[in-house]
């Protein structure tokens, strides 16, 4: 997926609106979502497999000298998702940026245990402290339908912006998720 089409799905001018983009029609469980979602799955043959955005977010997005961000390489998400096996419990991930540790981790998951594979056996917990990674999280996390728990915030101290919560209705691999906002007021 390139930049010039990621520009043209989301209607941006520059890759840094990117985040913002995504952030207005995530929360909306209807055809436009589901119409992006569609488009981002055959940008990507398909490949649930890592992060589609990761080549952008090291280039563009990542605020590396105000936040310490970086990515973690697809070999190390691999490696870890095999030492970590596929029991059923929660997957925790107190620095989630865009979700590639959670990914490499669900598709070990779903490659073995196939039809068995329920998002409800395996829901994730994780945090992120970056205004602008959150709403790539959300997505990467919607469109393979994992069920989480998204605390937008400093795990360190445990000071949080935001939470959100993510359910894959159908309870079967490969469906939406949808997304609520969890209010504190």
């Amino acid at each position: 997926m390139s930049e010039v089409e990621l520009k043209k799905l989301f209607q941006i001018e520059d890759i840094l609106s990117l985040p913002n983009a995504i952030f207005k029609i995530i929360f909306d469980n209807d055809e436009r979502l589901h119409h992006i979602y569609r488009e981002l799955l055959q940008l990507n043959t398909h490949d649930l497999s890592r992060d589609w955005f990761q080549d952008i977010y090291e280039g563009e997005l990542a605020q590396r000298n105000q936040n310490k961000q970086d990515f973690t390489p697809n070999v190390v998400g691999i490696l870890l998702s095999r030492l970590t096996g596929v029991s059923k419990g929660v997957i925790y991930e107190p620095t989630a940026g865009n979700g590639s540790l959670i990914i490499s981790n669900w598709w070990h998951r779903v490659k073995t245990l196939g039809t068995d594979f329920k998002p409800s056996e395996h829901p994730v917990e994780c945090w992120e402290l970056s205004d602008r990674s959150i709403p790539l999280l959300l997505l990467n996390l919607s469109i393979r339908g994992i069920n989480a728990t998204v605390y937008h915030g400093d795990v360190l101290v445990k000071s949080i912006k935001s939470e959100y919560r993510l359910l894959n209705v159908k309870d079967i691999p490969f469906d939406f998720s949808i997304i609520e906002k969890i209010s504190y007021d």
